[in-house]
């Protein structure tokens, strides 16, 4: 699953399109580390404060996943 920084945006861009609010991206850990090499996208993470194993992209909360290639907002 060769999902990049313009496949996120996408898919953020649907999902509030339906006046909802994105609040988790599901990724799985190997589209992660793809993710996290793209510049575009490791900028824009940060990690909580209080916790540092929460991430956020954008003000939305990541999850990490066990699945290899996985892609999902919630």
């Amino acid at each position: 699953m060769g999902i990049s920084v313009k496949d996120v945006k996408k898919q953020l861009d649907q999902f509030s399109e339906t006046n909802q609010k994105p609040k988790l991206l599901v990724i799985g850990y190997r589209t992660y580390s793809a993710l996290m090499s793209e510049d575009k996208f490791a900028d824009r993470v940060v990690k909580d404060n209080k916790d540092q194993l929460i991430r956020y992209y954008k003000g939305i909360e990541i999850k990490v996943v066990t699945e290899k290639h996985y892609f999902e907002v919630q």
